[in-house]
């Protein structure tokens, strides 16, 4: 009766490793279909400056775009997102300059990647948030580019990447965002200019660089990591509900909550250089998430 037992049930177990295996198999090229898709888009035609004022400008918004945030001041790249420890794969943000092991750019190869979150090749890069940015005004579109561009080359070659089994799954349940094309309006038209404001329609425009990470809700989510903590609610619902607009400036400009509480590590306020007045946009705009 035992042996009986025992052999069904080394039948059923076979039975559902064939099935998960199976699957998996199904997953692993249902990925591979997403990696090598080839998108066809209009890439716009933008007249790219070189003033002073919008290298200044393009600065300040590759610093609030969390462009240097990833791809480092000097945009040499070489931040883990995953590494050789990771179960997810090896992702490594790139260099983006024109040294050796960078990239080597024309205008519409920028707006191609930025626009539309895809590479010279027209097929989706990995872990790009063009998603959060693509929608920006052509004017700052266009001095981000300027900026860029005007880096200086350094020679750095950063790890190549690549996916495990786990990360995989993930993309395939879309709990990891690794496709950003999948994500964009790819006939999306944007505005020329858009004015700063107190409103919460710029703060709502500046603020979607923050669903990176709290969500398109702006509601938080599960940690990263196992070592960081979970990610906060910064609607009204969460503790901006219960701080005023000084507060919140000084939260962003500190690293220290009103409550005397330091922001953890995980929060990368120190690379943010919002203006006084784009914090108090972007205050104006969570406050009044229900």
């Amino acid at each position: 009766m035992i042996t009986k037992i025992l052999k069904w049930a080394g039948v059923v177990i076979g039975g559902l490793l064939v099935l998960l295996f199976a699957f998996y198999i199904y997953i692993y090229f249902n990925i591979e279909s997403r990696v090598n898709k080839v998108y066809e888009v209009k890439v716009q035609d933008l007249v790219i400056p070189t003033d002073s004022i919008s290298l200044i400008k393009g600065k300040h918004l590759a610093e609030i775009r969390a462009c240097t945030g990833c791809h480092g001041t000097d945009l040499s790249g070489g931040l883990a997102f995953a590494d050789d420890k990771s179960p997810i794969g090896i992702l490594y943000s790139p260099n983006i300059t024109k040294g050796k092991g960078g990239i080597d750019y024309k205008d519409s190869d920028w707006i191609r990647t930025l626009r539309h979150g895809l590479g010279k090749d027209n097929r989706s890069l990995w872990f790009m948030p063009s998603h959060e940015i693509y929608q920006i005004s052509n004017q700052d579109m266009a001095s981000l580019i300027s900026y860029v561009k005007s880096r200086p080359p350094i020679n750095k070659i950063n790890r190549k990447k690549s996916l495990k089994p786990l990360g995989r799954v993930l993309t395939f349940f879309n709990q990891f965002p690794l496709f950003p094309a999948e994500k964009i309006d790819h006939n999306a038209v944007p505005v020329d200019v858009v004015k700063a404001s107190v409103t919460p329609e710029y703060g709502k425009y500046l603020a979607i660089t923050c669903t990176g990470c709290h969500t398109a809700s702006f509601k938080g989510a599960k940690a990263h990591g196992p070592d960081e903590p979970n990610i906060p609610d910064i609607s009204s619902t969460g503790n901006l509900g219960k701080w005023n607009s000084e507060g919140f400036v000084t939260t962003l400009q500190t690293g220290k909550r009103p409550d005397g509480k330091q922001l953890s590590p995980a929060m990368p306020w120190k690379s943010f250089t919002y203006t006084h007045e784009e914090l108090d946009a972007i205050y104006t705009y969570l406050h009044g998430l229900r």
